[in-house]
């Protein structure tokens, strides 16, 4: 599988990033127990994905020690991403620490800060980061749910990559992708599907059970799903007529989007893993694209410039 970049660093990761979230222990949101998210992970190495994403919050820890166990004896042909909450400085430590024992390693390739929280400065916790990246517990440092004003003060103290929620649905400012384009900073994004509404879930088989995460998922709103659902059934009409999965083609979508990195995906079994990676191989055409493009961006409209997908913030 061909490597890119990430961002200004040195270090090389394929453009299809298998997200383990649904690997924290949660009933009836991923794969059926540790064993098979271990087995799912080593699938997609098998495959030629080399990036593996996780959080230290994800079942506290839980995703971490998946990802570890599952990368045992081939750790030096992963790359690991994985992120804390932002932080005072010297908690910054104790949270890398237990990432890499759960993590059964020495050092994290890229480790992120999940949430800037407005109560705290920057700074501080950007120059613990360094310190951090110095001392060689991890190669690069990233960001997660970054405004612009944001990114400008972490661009300062070397950071490689935002990971934001970015799909056909729900999009990012224009200035805010511009700027990671014109300054190297590799743009990772995390719900490319939606947590579902691009895969066909909900429009060809019609279901209305939207447990779990969902339930709070703003794009799962009374007021938002009928126009999320539009959306949807044109991926799934555009997908049709190539012979490919809505979910390939909700991908290819991201994929062919300037300034995007590689695309963040998770998934409940090896089947549904290969599927996504064969939007890889699907190219839309420039009409298609803008066909996609404009009806997501008029269903982002209807929300506020403001707004996260949860519908919350760290304050």
């Amino acid at each position: 599988m061909k490597k890119i970049s990430l961002g200004n660093s040195d270090i090389q990761i394929t453009r299809f990033c298998l997200g383990t979230w649904n690997m924290a222990g949660g009933p009836g949101w991923g794969p059926e127990g540790e064993e098979a998210g271990i087995s799912l992970i080593r699938h997609a190495l098998d495959r030629g994905c080399n990036f593996v994403d996780t959080a230290r919050v994800y079942g506290s820890g839980k995703s971490e020690q998946v990802v570890g166990k599952a990368v045992q004896g081939r750790r030096d042909q992963v790359i690991i991403a994985t992120k804390m909450m932002h932080c005072k400085p010297e908690e910054v430590g104790p949270y890398i620490a237990e990432s890499l024992d759960c993590l059964r390693t020495d050092y994290v390739d890229l480790y992120i800060c999940h949430w800037p929280f407005p109560s705290l400065p920057l700074e501080p916790f950007f120059e613990e980061m360094v310190r951090q990246r110095e001392s060689g517990k991890i190669r690069a440092v990233g960001v997660s749910n970054f405004d612009l004003e944001q990114m400008r003060i972490a661009l300062n103290y070397g950071v490689v990559s935002l990971q934001p929620p970015l799909s056909i649905l729900w999009r990012i400012p224009h200035d805010l992708l511009d700027f990671c384009r014109e300054n190297n900073v590799a743009v990772t994004p995390y719900s490319p599907l939606a947590q579902g509404l691009l895969t066909g879930r909900y429009t060809r088989r019609k279901t209305d059970s939207f447990g779990g995460p969902r339930e709070g998922n703003l794009l799962f709103s009374e007021a938002m799903l009928p126009h999320s659902l539009q959306v949807a059934s044109l991926v799934d009409g555009i997908a049709d007529s190539m012979g490919s999965t809505s979910a390939q083609v909700s991908l290819a979508w991201l994929l062919q989007t300037p300034g995007i990195t590689s695309v963040i995906v998770g998934a409940s079994s090896t089947e549904q893993c290969d599927q996504n990676l064969g939007a890889l191989d699907v190219t839309l055409s420039e009409e298609d694209y803008s066909r996609l493009d404009e009806a997501g961006r008029a269903v982002w409209d209807r929300l506020g410039p403001d707004e996260t997908m949860w519908g919350w913030k760290p304050t």
